[in-house]
């Protein structure tokens, strides 16, 4: 696995996994044209977000389609993301942290 939390404030990162959530079953293509961009980067990016475990690659409904949808983490990792930005306190709990994460920020022994 790479390093998943640096590359996550990267540039088109966000906007990924946006429209990805916005959009479940999207193709590929789709996503680069919503994205507008020209750069080979958001499919590097797009293709590490699948191997890193946030976002989840699928045959579609033709056996030749392969469509697009976040995980469990990916959402999680997006909700945390956007309440950072909007500039919210960020309690563990809410965003399904292991139990001796929790205890530790709430100054118990784990």
């Amino acid at each position: 696995m790479t390093n998943p939390i640096g590359k996550l404030f990267g540039p088109f990162v966000i906007d990924i996994l946006t429209i990805v959530s916005e959009n479940p079953g999207i193709k590929r293509t789709d996503l680069y044209n919503m994205l507008g961009k020209s750069t080979n980067t958001p499919r590097v990016l797009t293709t590490e977000l699948i191997a890193d475990g946030f976002i989840e690659e699928t045959i579609g409904k033709r056996y030749n389609v392969k469509t697009l949808e976040l995980t469990e983490e990916g959402e999680r990792v997006l909700s945390l993301i956007k309440a950072m930005i909007d500039g919210k306190s960020i309690e563990p709990t809410n965003y399904g942290a292991p139990a001796a994460v929790r205890d530790a920020v709430k100054g118990k022994n784990a």
